[in-house]
């Protein structure tokens, strides 16, 4: 089930369901995980110690980057979702939006998702923090 806003522009947002937005994380988590298990993979062992915390870092950052430079991670792009700002749609999140979103929803994991159903924009925690908003592309 969708829900659509209309909004002071000529342009009706449509924005995703739940689930689209949890199959989407977990895409990303995956994708993550092969990412930083194919690093490993072609690492010599003695280079995999050395190279954890840019590995870890790439991790943290992969969101963040996407959504402020494309305006979408592998996952939402597979389920033709996007992330904007919320003042305008048109918009992606400048960098720093998109990390302090990124933060708040890795710290409160499935958490964050609670506020979904009492928001007309279906926007979590993480999407109030960071003044963002997710669209059905």
């Amino acid at each position: 089930m969708y829900t659509e806003v209309s909004t002071s522009t000529p342009v009706s947002l449509v924005f995703p369901p739940l689930w689209k937005r949890i199959g989407a994380s977990l895409i990303d988590v995956y994708f993550i995980f092969m990412l930083a298990y194919a690093m490993v993979s072609i690492l010599p062992e003695s280079f995999v110690d050395q190279f954890r915390l840019i590995i870890f870092g790439l991790a943290v950052l992969y969101d963040p980057i996407c959504n402020s430079t494309l305006g979408y991670t592998f996952g939402t792009f597979l389920f033709k979702v996007r992330v904007r700002s919320r003042a305008d749609t048109t918009q992606k999140l400048s960098f720093p939006k998109a990390l302090i979103r990124f933060i708040v929803k890795a710290v409160l994991g499935w958490i964050s998702f609670l506020t979904i159903h009492s928001d007309s924009m279906r926007r979590a925690i993480h999407d109030r923090v960071a003044d963002s908003v997710v669209i059905s592309k």
